[in-house]
């Protein structure tokens, strides 16, 4: 399909105003959230990108591209520059396609969401804890990676693809279980993996400071995708190659 050349419309900027929340996206994920055809999808980035509001950046081989909102996208989406990722690169791509995925579960679904980017933001989402290793006591400050607003209340989100220290992980897991007690703020924690060793982990850290389901829940990033296009597939899609005005 060749450019027509038009600005940015009403269509690419509700496109724009998504992926100022994430960050970056893949362009399936991000095709899905606007509804539309791939082929339209293309032609909402390329224009996106030729008025230099988001910016393409080429994943490994057979990955595609990551779709990632420039510091001019974030301001032109009413957001903050902060919003816009400093050089993502290949240590974060999958982790930035992963969140971005979640993200896209959670709104074709209908659950209220937050993403990483808002949650730094937001103290709500601002935890302290304390674990021990081999150098003593650690102390930082932890945050989901996205978080769902459920009727019955906030629920983190964790996106896994790697694995982390065990004393760090049961620290979180720890923190988490205070977080999830009757009178805690939060309802429950999603892990997100397509790991079954990094599942395995985290289940057997949380059982030993005693947070089960159903306040802890896994579900595969496989999942999640299917879930997401499954979603997608039953909204109506624009196939018109124009913007509308």
């Amino acid at each position: 399909m060749t450019f027509t050349g038009i600005a940015p419309g009403h269509a690419s900027l509700l496109g724009l105003a998504w992926l100022a929340r994430v960050g970056a996206a893949p362009a399936e994920a991000l095709q899905l959230v606007m509804g539309c055809s791939e082929r339209v999808a293309r032609d909402h980035i390329r224009r996106l990108e030729i008025a230099g509001l988001v910016q393409r950046d080429a994943m490994r081989r057979g990955q595609g591209a990551l779709i990632v909102i420039t510091r001019n996208g974030a301001r032109e989406a009413g957001q903050p520059v902060s919003r816009a990722l400093r050089s993502p690169g290949p240590a974060t791509w999958a982790h930035a396609c992963a969140c971005a995925w979640v993200g896209a579960w959670l709104g074709l679904r209908g659950h209220a969401w937050c993403s990483e980017r808002e949650i730094l933001c937001d103290d709500f989402w601002r935890y302290e804890l304390a674990y021990e290793d081999h150098r003593g006591t650690a102390r930082i400050t932890h945050h989901p990676d996205l978080a769902a607003l459920l009727p019955a209340g906030p629920v983190a989100i964790e996106v896994e693809l790697q694995r982390k220290a065990v004393g760090r992980l049961r620290g979180v897991l720890a923190m988490y279980a205070q977080l999830n007690d009757p009178d805690g703020p939060l309802v429950g924690i999603i892990y997100v993996t397509d790991r079954a060793d990094i599942a395995d982990l985290v289940a057997r850290a949380a059982n030993d400071v005693g947070l089960c389901s159903p306040a802890l829940s896994f579900r595969t990033l496989t999942d999640v995708i299917a879930q997401t296009r499954a979603a997608a597939g039953e909204r109506p899609v624009d196939r018109a190659t124009k913007d509308p005005a």
